[in-house]
């Protein structure tokens, strides 16, 4: 793998571990998903426990810091674990698949504001490629 995954705070948040972790083993195990590290800055959060996370995305590299700066593409907000099973649900074309029940339940929570998504329809592209990234699934 030549693609990095840097922290940019010396302590990086339990939201910012478990994230950079996700990625950096799904690169390793899936050395083709460096392709879709292409230019996106990603707010992540999670209110339930009054975390923030920004992804500065680029060729070959992910960074990751604690909080959300700048103005991001896309903001991703649920609760914390919401967005870890997020990574395990079944993806077509890199977003969830409504044809398994999982993906349904996704698309449930984000009609019901349980997930919201801002500058999804605007950046579904980017979207797509931050979901295959974070998946599990292969």
């Amino acid at each position: 793998m030549s693609a990095t995954v840097e922290y940019a705070d010396e302590e990086p948040n339990g939201l910012a571990s478990i994230i950079g972790g996700l990625i950096e083993g799904n690169l390793k195990a899936h050395p083709d998903r460096e392709a879709l590290l292409k230019p996106a800055v990603i707010g992540i959060t999670a209110p339930d426990v009054a975390v923030s996370i920004t992804l500065q995305i680029a060729p070959g590299r992910v960074g990751i810091a604690n909080g959300l700066q700048g103005k991001p593409h896309l903001l991703v907000q649920a609760n914390s674990d919401t967005l870890i099973e997020l990574s395990s649900v079944p993806l077509r074309f890199g977003l969830p698949d409504n044809f398994t029940h999982d993906g349904r339940a996704v698309t449930g929570s984000l009609l019901k504001g349980r997930i919201k998504v801002k500058g999804m329809t605007r950046h579904l592209s980017r979207l797509a490629r931050l979901n295959k990234l974070l998946s599990v699934n292969e």
